[in-house]
């Protein structure tokens, strides 16, 4: 995991080459460490997109219900949805979110709800595509420097209960 979330990261984020604050964000963030203790922290829970044997993707979800970014808006986060490049627009990003939906709805979560960058318009479209609304801004950042994003949500069917 570590590898193809460098690798997603830095295709994604480096469009105008790698620059140190990024460097050491995929360095940090993407280490086998880091995955290491995300994967042994109990309110985290990661699907997994394989192809021919190899990790292709993953999703990574926390199950608690938070408050996001936006106002009012409450449910579990999808923390990051990394797709390696070829295998975008296969499909594979949408079974990783569809799965996502199941953990969140299994946890009681209202809603699934993320941040993406603003400078990533694909995954924007994708993410409006499967039904998320833009329900805000927050910023990230880097060693001083600020990276806006977009706050997304979809609300989640829940099951009727039964008395």
């Amino acid at each position: 995991m570590a590898a193809l979330a460098t690798q997603v990261f830095l295709d994604t984020y480096a469009t105008e080459g790698v620059r140190p604050d990024l460097a050491r964000e995929a360095l940090q963030q993407y280490s086998e460490a880091a995955f290491a203790d995300r994967l042994a922290d109990p309110g985290r829970r990661f699907i997994l997109a394989e192809a021919s044997g190899g990790l292709v993707g993953f999703a990574e979800v926390a199950t608690a219900v938070t408050q996001s970014p936006a106002a009012g808006v409450q449910g579990c986060e999808l923390i990051r949805l990394y797709v390696q490049p070829r295998s975008q627009r296969t499909g594979v990003g949408s079974a990783l979110l569809s799965e996502a939906e199941k953990l969140a709805t299994g946890a009681g979560a209202p809603c699934l709800w993320l941040t993406v960058w603003e400078g990533n318009l694909r995954a924007l479209a994708f993410y409006a595509r499967l039904g998320y609304a833009d329900v805000g801004s927050s910023t990230h950042a880097l060693e001083g420097r600020a990276y806006g994003n977009r706050v997304v949500a979809r609300r989640l069917a829940h099951p009727a209960r039964t008395p």
